[in-house]
């Protein structure tokens, strides 16, 4: 072999060995390439966030021919995640879904709440409705007893009171049926029985007819009939008297029930004008009569006070309705000249000065406030020396 042969070969070969030092090289950078991926994708795992994957081709080591080596890497597939703690575009709209099935369900609840609510409140005010129209319309006797040293037998009185136009039944006729039931010795109407400013009183005239049937009627006027008979000058006592009732006017009559002699006086108008109908004569000449004492006024105020000097064996009152409502254990709750919580409002009391009075609760009213637990009520009070 020439040696000029020999140089080519052995530049032939320094030229391969720095190729093939080139394509080691070109292999190293190569693997470090991956070996970086490799780590950014353990990183990015380690944030719970995918990291795409990158395919890098190693390069394969080259023929002496072969001039250039294939080393550029597969470009990956990005797969666009959120970054941490912060919901994909899905979840937020899963979210939102969530959120609005739940206000409508809450919603759903809320609406059968107060339909719940509203409900019962009706069943509740149709019942007290039905009750209280019961109630108003289901009469209910009180009866007293008093022991007086100023009769020689016992006699029977029923009061009514406080009517205000109410009916019961046709022509009142189980009103009418209740106090012939009661067979009274005398029969007491203490006023109130028609409604002021109102001029057709038929209720009251066809009661008092059938009344005087049974027995004798006495009646005091209440502040009804005395505003249409002294203010408005109606012919309403006219009316009255001609049913045949004994008409009391700051006066008195004596008379004899089973036996026993009885002075029944009524007492007229409100305790503000107690002296402008000569009321103050009329009490001092009734007390001087002899025999047991009945006096019929309409307002029970005038024992909290202006009549607590006189020792009335029996006086019948009206007026306070009962306290229209009643509450069990506290009482009345008002009346028109007491106020609330009136002091003398129902039942028999015997007060300052020795007078015994009963207070009817009535039979009706004209408030506007319903009664409530305050049946209408029929008084009757037996008398006895024992």
């Amino acid at each position: 072999m020439s040696e000029q042969q020999t140089n080519r070969d052995y530049a032939s070969l320094h030229s391969v060995k720095a190729t093939l030092a080139e394509a080691r090289a070109t292999e190293e950078a190569a693997q470090a390439a991956i070996d970086a991926a490799r780590a950014a994708l353990q990183g990015q795992k380690g944030r719970n966030t995918k990291a795409p994957r990158r395919r890098v081709k190693a390069p394969k080591a080259a023929e002496p021919e072969a001039s250039e080596l294939d080393l550029e890497p597969q470009a990956p597939e990005q797969e666009a995640q959120a970054p941490k703690g912060e919901p994909t575009a899905e979840q937020r709209k899963a979210q939102r879904k969530a959120k609005k099935r739940a206000a409508r369900k809450k919603g759903r609840r809320v609406l059968a709440g107060l339909l719940a609510v509203l409900l019962t409140l009706c069943v509740l005010g149709f019942g007290g409705y039905l009750y209280v129209q019961r109630e108003k319309n289901t009469l209910e006797v009180t009866f007293y007893h008093l022991q007086s040293d100023h009769v020689s037998a016992p006699f029977r009185i029923v009061q009514l009171s406080d009517l205000h136009l109410k009916e019961f039944g046709e022509k009142n006729a189980e009103l009418i049926g209740y106090v012939r039931a009661l067979q009274p010795d005398a029969i007491v109407i203490t006023g109130d029985m028609n409604n002021h400013y109102n001029d057709d009183v038929h209720v009251v005239t066809d009661l008092c007819s059938q009344l005087v049937e049974i027995v004798d009627v006495y009646y005091v006027f209440g502040n009804h009939e005395w505003v249409d008979h002294i203010h408005r000058h109606t012919d309403i006592k006219a009316k009255i008297e001609a049913t045949g009732v004994h008409l009391l006017e700051n006066s008195f009559e004596t008379v004899t029930l089973n036996g026993t002699p009885v002075v029944i006086g009524g007492l007229v108008n409100e305790v503000g004008n107690y002296e402008t109908y000569d009321a103050p004569a009329f009490m001092e000449d009734f007390m001087a009569q002899a025999g047991f004492k009945l006096l019929l006024v309409h307002y029970p105020e005038y024992f909290l006070g202006k009549l607590n000097g006189y020792e009335v064996d029996l006086a019948m009152c009206g007026h306070t309705h009962g306290g229209i409502v009643r509450i069990p254990k506290l009482g009345g709750l008002y009346s028109t000249d007491q106020g609330l919580f009136p002091e003398l409002y129902e039942g028999m009391q015997t007060v300052p000065g020795g007078s015994t009075v009963v207070v009817s609760r009535g039979l009706g009213g004209d408030s506007k406030i319903p009664r409530i637990n305050n049946n209408p009520e029929l008084v009757v009070v037996d008398v006895s020396w024992y």
